[in-house]
């Protein structure tokens, strides 16, 4: 009797600390994501901008586009903006929605992996140096306002759906995986290839997936013309910038940023170690438990390898998805070595450590983004976009270039490819009369419905000149580029 009792109290006590494991864990994460969102808030990208403020013209007007006085389709993420939109909905301050959602994705993904670590026999705390490793890398903190928070919280789901064999939670990571960029189906399609048993089910993730993302494609094509984005074919337009393109990109960021590129390369670099070892073992039926890891570290291979093909600029945004997938994979690893030494938790600690340190040398908080390409820090885009508003007013304004703070801050018409699809008409005659047929088949079915309009006349040009200005208040500089000021006049 007193055998049973002293195995029903050491339960008891088991339950009891798994049950605090799982209050402090998302807690911690939760505060350490805030405290992030801190340090990179005054230091968003210009990007970040251009979906800000599709939120806010979603959430204030019921108004999809970048400008109030058109409708546009070039938010590369629906979902994130759908999100973000909700948010402020309720917070009135966009950026502040930034910040809830930055906060719950992150706590969304150390939830997932604790949930995935605990299925395939890791401890709990793999969760969070997961989400940690991937919410502070110096990269994706440069990406805050794109859709790679999100994405990161969404891959943690589908690695989730994978450990535990469940097909109509993958179906659903997979429909949000899609509508948030359609790119990211590449980790789909790796982990349906590594794990067959979902195939069992096929039906179920199928149909999962399709009512998650066919009403909004369906939308998109007959409202905007076009189902997917139209950076789609903006993008693929600018080719490479020179000399570099994705393939070499982040040897010229290194060149600009050599501490944040290391320091962002570390967990991948670790995580590449760990495939072919999880890859070897997986062959001789050993540590199968890893595996559903693996596959999202092979998805990131892959999905550099497609990008790579695609010869795309480097954008520093792009990396994200194989620097999150891989550093995944590492805590995977991590776990799955401290479930025999417990020590190998230190590992994974030590890189965290770099990567907090990093964030707190490059300033607190951020004056800019730790790797950007950018012609002007948020600051001064806030500063000559909030005059430009005042100085335009109703009339339309060319964009110098880089829209989207100065879209957000002036609040005005101001237009480029990304904001007045009336430019978008020879973009995608030219992307048709560059393609393959099988390429041009799936261009021309997509824009089947699209009806080309007129560019908005123009009143005032905006342009970027070298140098300082007459007016120090419209200069501007970033570590990425050469001091210069942009010049109003009118046309």
């Amino acid at each position: 009797m007193v055998g049973v009792a002293e195995i029903a109290v050491a339960k008891e006590q088991g339950e009891r600390t798994r049950s605090a494991g799982s209050l402090w864990m998302p807690l911690v994460v939760g505060v350490v994501a805030g405290a992030l969102f801190w340090v990179v808030h005054s230091a968003l990208i210009d990007d970040s901008y251009i979906t800000l403020s599709y939120a806010r013209n979603l959430a204030f007007h019921g108004h999809w586009g970048l400008i109030g006085a058109e409708v546009s389709n070039s938010a590369t993420a629906p979902l994130n903006v759908l999100v973000l939109a909700a948010v402020t909905a309720v917070v009135r301050q966009p950026v502040v929605a930034l910040g809830v959602v930055f906060v719950l994705a992150n706590v969304l993904l150390a939830v997932s992996l604790r949930s995935a670590a605990r299925t395939s026999g890791f401890p709990g705390w793999t969760g969070a140096v997961g989400a940690l490793l991937v919410a502070a890398n110096p990269l994706v903190l440069s990406t805050v306002g794109l859709e790679m928070t999100l994405a990161s919280a969404l891959l943690g789901v589908l690695l989730l759906a994978a450990v535990q064999r469940r097909p109509v939670l993958f179906g659903v990571a997979a429909g949000l995986l899609a509508l948030t960029r359609l790119d990211l189906g590449v980790f789909v399609l790796v982990v349906l290839i590594g794990r067959p048993g979902l195939w069992r089910g096929w039906w179920r993730w199928l149909s999962a997936a399709a009512v998650i993302m066919v009403p909004w494609f369906a939308f998109s094509w007959l409202y905007f013309g076009s189902a997917v984005p139209d950076t789609l074919v903006i993008k693929q337009l600018q080719k490479s910038w020179g000399d570099w393109d994705f393939s070499n990109g982040l040897e010229l960021y290194h060149g600009v940023f050599p501490t944040a590129v290391v320091v962002s390369l570390i967990p991948a670099a670790l995580g590449l170690v760990c495939l072919p070892i999880a890859c070897v073992l997986r062959a001789f039926r050993r540590a199968v438990s890893l595996w559903p890891w693996a596959l999202i570290g092979l998805g990131a291979v892959a999905h550099y390898y497609v990008y790579t093909l695609m010869g795309v600029p480097p954008y520093h945004w792009y990396y994200a998805p194989s620097l999150i997938g891989l550093s995944l994979l590492l805590a995977g690893g991590i776990g799955a070595v401290a479930a025999r030494w417990s020590l190998a938790g230190l590992a994974g600690c030590a890189v965290l450590v770099a990567q907090l340190w990093f964030a707190g040398q490059h300033g607190l908080p951020w004056r800019e983004a730790a790797i950007t390409t950018n012609w002007a820090t948020a600051a001064e885009y806030q500063r000559i976009g909030t005059e430009l508003g005042r100085l335009v007013g109703d009339r339309t304004v060319t964009s110098p270039g880089e829209i989207g703070a100065l879209a957000y801050y002036c609040d005005c018409a101001i237009v480029d490819t990304f904001s007045d699809r009336g430019y978008l008409a020879p973009q995608i005659e030219q992307r048709l009369a560059d393609a393959t047929p099988f390429v041009r088949a799936l261009l021309e079915f997509n824009y089947r419905h699209f009806v080309p309009t007129e560019p908005r006349p123009i009143d005032v040009d905006l342009r970027r000149e070298p140098g300082p200005g007459p007016d120090p208040n419209w200069d501007i500089g970033t570590t990425w580029a050469e001091p210069a000021h942009l010049v109003l006049e009118p046309r």
